[in-house]
């Protein structure tokens, strides 16, 4: 078509201009024709029955979106313009889509990317490979941009707004595919136009029909792409597997990629079950779940810690939707825990430490998320006072037997937690002191649920704290001894009957004691505030100091009942300046 002939031309020409991501791709108002309607760019763009080349794709977005942003000074509004705005957008949603060039698992492609939106430059490069992935990437970035706010233009048009027209799926998945900032695709531009199209009043309403999250997008979309890579814990209908003794199968690449379309091929997969997990109402979800587990769990079980991550982050999200009733009646809260525990032992040197710790936090979150939904209350609602008294009693029988088995199953899940997630992992990485300060501060949290019930893990939490306190070099690592001492706080609370023994409070001592002397030998000038933020070293040192001494006088309340501490730190007392200040003793 001649009208657009100079507006082809120019498009060309500055796309091949542009190597930059944060170049703003637009035309001239002087290159595009002077009037144009709905069905002339559907003609010229589109072609018949949509057959245009999509190797054009990228030109005729520029040319949509340039046209649109013109208004109605060139637009020419036609009766027929409601049928070409569904055309034109179920175009564009084909034509953004990203496709599984753009997204390759490979590690070699992860490490073309220094940072997720960071512009892209063309320099001279020995491996081909990466240099024509480089190109797809920004095309890909470049038509989601483009496509995203041409969308919005059509979708804005005054009798789309009034609801005319449902807005059709398709369109709806291509939208949800730009809304998650794990995926290389996605740029700040093409997110935040994402989220000004779901804000339209037109996509809030098709987005909200009943169907649309557990039929569409669940059954009808999501399913098929894992069906083929189910988790062998689950049944086809997602309830809990009973164990199979069948010999595992021999690991087939091929097979395994055609297994994984969501991750080979449909690789916007994730990005559209993030936002429905989110999005899913607690009532759906009641009967909707089997469609949500089994994605979840083969997450869990795909190896890279993008896809893990991304897996257990939905997990932490999903779960509180979920009632402890269905947990319970399921068997899912053993698949849950046993699927999201071994994702606590990536750790070096198998597990790089950068991905370790980017894994762990998440993994000891949904663990105490499945703790809270399966346990947070343990109440259960008494009789009336209407009732009889034999069955107020019969049934009040009954609620103590229900509470002393509930309580049961919720200690014995603490301490398969804090045996297999927290001990084992301390065991394999205590090398590494980012990793224990992390282990921690999960048992900062730990230690209260169980209650009394942590002095049988004492012979195993003691030498973890001892591995910070007493080390020499802690003072690099200020931030580890706050925590550390913070745990220790939390544990005499918990635990000041044990500890008071002989033998713990010894330990005690003993590591208070040489945390307190590492500390005053540091070097107020050379002190570097690691790990907390808005402070200068001297200020966190003497933060650090203060608490070192709060947890003295506090251990030395939660032992003074059983002996007296000033008489048998007497000989220390004598040799060593500054213990007295260290346990409140006001030793002369």
């Amino acid at each position: 078509m001649t009208n657009f002939a100079r507006a082809r031309k120019a498009a060309q020409v500055r796309i091949s201009k542009s190597l930059d991501d944060k170049d703003t791709l637009e035309l001239s108002p002087k290159s595009l024709a002077q009037s144009y309607s709905l069905f002339q760019l559907h003609d010229e763009l589109v072609g018949d029955n949509g057959k245009q080349n999509t190797e054009d794709d990228l030109s005729n977005l520029l040319i949509l979106r340039s046209c649109l942003e013109e208004g109605p000074s060139r637009l020419q509004r036609e009766d027929n313009d409601e049928q070409y705005i569904t055309r034109l957008s179920v175009w564009i949603s084909k034509s953004i889509l990203p496709t599984f060039e753009v997204s390759d698992h490979d590690s070699s492609h992860e490490s073309i990317l220094s940072s997720h939106d960071s512009s892209l430059q063309f320099e001279d490069k020995t491996d081909s490979t990466n240099a024509s992935r480089l190109k797809i990437l920004h095309i890909a970035r470049r038509k989601g941009i483009l496509g995203l706010q041409s969308l919005f233009k059509l979708l804005t048009l005054a009798k789309t707004s009034n609801f005319l027209t449902p807005i059709p799926k398709e369109v709806l998945v291509s939208i949800l595919a730009f809304t998650s900032t794990h995926d290389i695709w996605s740029t700040p531009t093409s997110l935040s136009t994402a989220e000004q199209l779901l804000a339209l009043p037109s996509v809030q309403k098709s987005l909200q029909a009943p169907e649309f999250v557990s039929t569409d997008i669940l059954q009808r979309f999501v399913r098929p792409l894992f069906s083929a890579s189910k988790p062998r814990t689950v049944t086809a209908a997602g309830r809990k597997a009973m164990p199979s003794t069948a010999p595992l199968k021999r690991y087939d690449f091929d097979v395994e990629r055609a297994s994984r379309p969501w991750l080979h091929e449909t690789v916007y997969t994730l990005a559209v079950l993030e936002w429905a997990v989110g999005a899913i109402s607690p009532k759906i979800l009641e009967t909707s779940w089997p469609l949500v587990l089994p994605p979840l769990l083969t997450l869990l079980d795909t190896p890279g810690t993008s896809i893990l991550t991304r897996g257990l982050s939905l997990i932490i999200t999903l779960l509180p939707k979920l009632s402890p009733k269905v947990l319970a009646q399921s068997g899912l809260a053993s698949v849950f825990s046993d699927a999201i525990i071994p994702t606590t032992l990536y750790l070096p040197s198998i597990t790089p430490l950068e991905e370790s710790l980017q894994i762990l936090p998440l993994a000891y979150e949904a663990l105490f998320v499945l703790y809270d939904v399966q346990y947070a209350s343990l109440a259960i609602t008494p009789p009336s006072s209407s009732t009889s008294i034999t069955l107020k009693a019969t049934r009040e029988s009954d609620l103590q037997s229900q509470l002393k088995k509930r309580d049961k199953a919720r200690l014995a899940y603490l301490d398969t937690l804090i045996r297999r997630s927290i001990f084992s992992t301390y065991l394999h990485a205590s090398q590494h002191p980012s990793i224990v300060s992390l282990l921690l501060k999960q048992l900062t949290t730990l230690i209260p649920k169980l209650g009394i019930h942590t002095v049988k893990h004492l012979k195993d939490i003691f030498p973890i704290l001892a591995s910070v306190l007493t080390d020499p070099f802690a003072a690099a690592r200020l931030e580890d001894i706050r925590v550390a001492l913070e745990a220790f706080r939390v544990l005499l609370k918990v635990c000041w009957v044990r500890i008071r023994e002989v033998g713990w409070r010894r330990e005690g001592v003993k590591m208070l004691v040489i945390c307190w002397s590492v500390l005053g030998q540091v070097d107020e000038d050379n002190v570097i505030a690691n790990g907390i933020e808005g402070l200068d070293g001297k200020e966190v040192l003497r933060r650090v100091r203060g608490e070192c001494k709060v947890t003295g006088q506090v251990f030395a309340k939660a032992v003074g009942g059983k002996v007296d501490l000033k008489v048998e730190l007497k000989p220390l007392l004598d040799v060593e300046e500054g213990i007295e200040e260290l346990f409140g003793l006001g030793y002369t």
